[in-house]
């Protein structure tokens, strides 16, 4: 198995040039909450007593639906498992919730440079749009489709569906970034282009075999990604 760091990446910038709509995923990608999710999910198993498991474990199912998580957890104790869960995302949430350095600048950039942006998300749309304002995100961001929103969640393709029917966004205009295999699943089942930050909690090779289209080194990438949409597209 080579290196993670000597891994080959595919052809950059392939297709970005026809790019109008941007998506993008919230935990991992525009938010580091990487450490609030271990804690909360660490806290819950201590509370409720459940035998303990690895950090891995826990991010391994990050980009999943909470309650799709804990049904897999335990069937019979799901709601407490989210109650609980919850609570303690909102207590650690300030202490440990963490900006990624570079990431608003570059949407209020993208912003200003006549892209439209959304967060496909498998948060509750009630912790999304609390996070967005936190960050100080929300007021880049068009459209917000969480998992509260759609039947199916990603990997399935349909919140990645409903952006680009909110956005009035044609396929070929639009990418989808995140951070997870799920999400990269999601927008090639959409058939948009897909991005991969390097950022990600995600090892580098879970993310190689789903086969972005391209990598985002940093958050101030985007700029030389996404110079400006084609000339003549309507804002």
């Amino acid at each position: 198995m080579p290196k993670e760091d000597t891994l080959p990446a595919p052809q950059e910038g392939r297709g970005l040039e026809r790019v109008r709509f941007i998506l993008f995923d919230m935990d991992g990608t525009l938010a580091d909450t990487t450490e609030l999710i271990l804690t909360a999910f660490r806290e819950t198993f201590r509370i409720l007593g459940l035998p303990p498991r690895s950090d891995e474990e826990f991010l391994s199912q990050v980009g999943r639906p909470l309650l799709r998580q804990m049904r897999d957890i335990d069937p019979q104790r799901e709601s407490e498992l989210v109650s609980t869960y919850a609570r303690l995302y909102d207590r650690y949430h300030d202490e440990l919730a963490r900006e990624i350095p570079g990431v608003r600048e570059s949407l209020e950039e993208l912003s200003g440079r006549g892209y439209r942006m959304a967060v496909v998300t498998s948060k509750r749309s009630r912790s999304t749009h609390s996070d967005l304002r936190y960050f100080g995100l929300d007021r880049f961001i068009d459209v917000v489709v969480a998992a509260d929103d759609t039947a199916f969640h990603k990997p399935h393709p349909e919140p990645v569906l409903m952006a680009l029917e909110r956005l009035g966004a044609a396929k070929e205009e639009t990418t989808f970034i995140g951070d997870s295999p799920f999400d990269l699943r999601s927008a090639h089942d959409a058939g948009v282009l897909a991005g991969a930050v390097e950022w990600s909690p995600f090892p580098r090779r879970v993310l190689e075999e789903e086969c972005p289209d391209y990598w985002v080194k940093t958050p101030r990438q985007l700029l030389e990604l996404f110079p400006g949409p084609p000339s003549g597209s309507s804002p």
